[in-house]
């Protein structure tokens, strides 16, 4: 039998692999178009009904609008995914400030406290079992993405109403605020970048005990 030839059971390991790595790319295209592309085109709709910016009120003057309107579309495409991801920043940021304090705190203690190890544990079996397990996670998943709609597009009738409503002539306030925003939006997610490691390297860890030892031909 050739080396190259392999097992049922490996072929079917790799159509799962597969079949897994295709639900995870979907997984993350959902996310983007319901999580931060639909918040964002709502904003920007709330600001053409408003009457801003005024390209909305004559878009056939946007530049190869009528020979090529596709490029127009993906341009609000674009631009409503940046704004969504402005927005969804935004709507952390009550989560990010008690999220700083509490790392800075445990920093000045040197505290790490049992919860926070607990917390730390579920993240990495929940991560595990996510990969091992992916139909179990399927609705909760969904829940997720929706969950991400709702607050986005909350957030976007907030802001909307906010920006195109009173703000709209302070310019350079907005940009200032949605740039200490996401700076300040930054230091949390360097944090929490940091535990994701750590948990996803005890994931691993977890997943390669769990492992069945290979059998050496």
């Amino acid at each position: 039998m050739s080396e190259d030839a392999s097992t049922p059971k490996e072929a079917s390991s790799s159509s799962w692999s597969d079949l897994l790595a295709q639900l995870v790319r979907s997984f993350v295209l959902m996310r983007d178009v319901f999580g931060y592309v639909l918040p964002g085109a709502l904003f920007l709709l709330i600001g053409a009904l408003l009457g801003h910016p005024p390209m909305f009120e004559h878009p056939a003057d946007f530049p190869g609008a009528e020979s090529h309107p596709w490029l127009l579309m993906l341009v609000l495409v674009v631009v409503s995914y940046f704004a969504g991801q402005f927005i969804i920043t935004i709507s952390y940021l009550i989560e990010d400030v008690p999220r700083i304090l509490t790392k800075a705190w445990y920093k000045l203690t040197g505290k790490t406290g049992k919860m926070d190890t607990q917390r730390a544990q579920d993240n990495a079996d929940f991560l595990r079992l996510h990969r091992e397990f992916p139909d179990i996670y399927i609705e909760h998943d969904r829940q997720s993405i929706i969950a991400l709609l709702r607050r986005g597009l909350a957030a976007s009738a907030v802001l909307g109403i906010l920006v195109f409503r009173y703000l709209y002539m302070h310019p350079v306030k907005i940009i200032a605020a949605a740039g200490g925003i996401m700076l300040f939006n930054a230091v949390s997610g360097y944090f929490y970048l940091k535990d994701l490691k750590r948990d996803t390297l005890q994931a691993a860890r977890d997943a390669e005990i769990r492992r069945p030892s290979l059998k050496r031909l």
